[in-house]
């Protein structure tokens, strides 16, 4: 039996209007999928919509001293959006809503997400914080995140340091978070879920 796919629903900010849609995917969106496509079995759909294509969520004010209050802002903007849809299991286990911006949400913080649930908010501020929100609400941790040697050192995906200079993208997680975004996604549905927040991220 197929397993049931993915869907990554990014809402483009309206501050990134001026930004090629193929291009914000290629550079933030198109690895990830090879990545999670191949450590889950499953087919991973992201749908980008313009800010023209979702006008009631592309000017979203997500700038916020706190990054936890702009997060619980955003989830609930959705819910009134999607509808109670988003309280269950079965849905939002397979289907992540990410907003994509151009700045940070405050000078600390490039991108939170829910653990485990529906919604998160990422700067572009470096081609790996879309994959890092998403990987969050796939099931991914800071604390499984590795620092791979294959001829010189590279980040997996859930480092959590800001992505040093001296070390390249290994554009894929570790085999632990590997492992726990397996669990997450084949683990059986519950009722419903009660995901927490995590930000990420000093970029002074």
């Amino acid at each position: 039996m197929a397993k049931q796919p993915l869907t990554l629903n990014v809402f483009i900010h309206e501050d990134l209007s001026d930004d090629s849609r193929r291009d914000l995917y290629n550079t933030h969106f198109s690895w990830f999928t090879d990545e999670i496509q191949k450590l889950s079995g499953r087919k991973l759909s992201v749908n980008m919509f313009t800010p023209s294509e979702a006008e009631t969520l592309s000017g979203f004010d997500y700038k916020k001293i706190s990054a936890a209050s702009s997060l619980d802002a955003w989830a609930e903007k959705l819910r009134s959006h999607f509808g109670s849809v988003l309280l269950q299991d079965s849905h939002t286990r397979f289907n992540k809503y990410l907003l994509l911006t151009r700045d940070n949400i405050n000078p600390s913080t490039m991108g939170i997400a829910q653990s485990k649930g529906y919604a998160g908010i990422s700067s572009i501020r470096s081609d790996m914080v879309p994959a890092h929100e998403a990987g969050h609400m796939f099931g991914a941790t800071h604390e499984d995140s590795e620092i791979l040697y294959n001829g010189w050192w590279s980040e997996t995906i859930m480092s959590d340091d800001d992505f040093s200079p001296l070390r390249s993208n290994a554009n894929r997680f570790s085999d632990k978070n590997r492992e726990n975004i397996r669990n997450y996604l084949d683990k059986p549905i519950a009722q419903r879920a009660v995901p927490r927040p995590q930000d990420d991220w000093d970029d002074d």
